[in-house]
């Protein structure tokens, strides 16, 4: 039975994670300005999704960002949601400083912006935005 229990928790995380990014990728993928580039890969590791100005066709864009979402256990603590938090934080400075971004961003100004969503217990969900900005 903890097994099972154990298997339902891991499908549960591995479901809801993909069911938001993929929300996520038809979502802002809709916006104007932008080359979404999904899970890019960066000498620090895997952005989930990197909002790369398109500066060909929107030359006066101010802003860039790189988004990395986090998806939680429906019974998961507030200590833990901060710990996810803190760890997204970091990621996002590492992907930052990547070479790539750093020349494909020109001069806007690089948002990091961490989502983190609470699992979707008995119909209802959480999400929680934290933000920076750097030059």
């Amino acid at each position: 039975m903890v097994l099972i229990h154990r298997q339902n928790a891991i499908r549960e995380f591995i479901d809801g994670e993909s069911h938001v990014k993929g929300f996520l990728l038809a979502y802002l993928g809709l916006t104007q300005g932008y080359i979404l580039l999904p899970e890019y890969e960066s000498s620090k590791g895997y952005a989930d999704f990197y909002m790369m100005p398109d500066l060909v066709r929107q030359p006066d864009i101010v802003y860039s960002y790189i988004v990395e979402v986090k998806y939680a256990r429906r019974d998961i603590s507030d200590a833990d949601i901060a710990l996810l938090k803190r760890d997204a934080a970091e990621q996002l400075r590492r992907y930052a400083d990547d070479g790539k971004v750093t020349r494909t961003k020109g001069n806007t100004r690089l948002g990091l912006i961490t989502l983190v969503f609470k699992g979707w217990g008995g119909g209802t969900g959480e999400a929680g935005v934290q933000s920076g900005l750097r030059k």
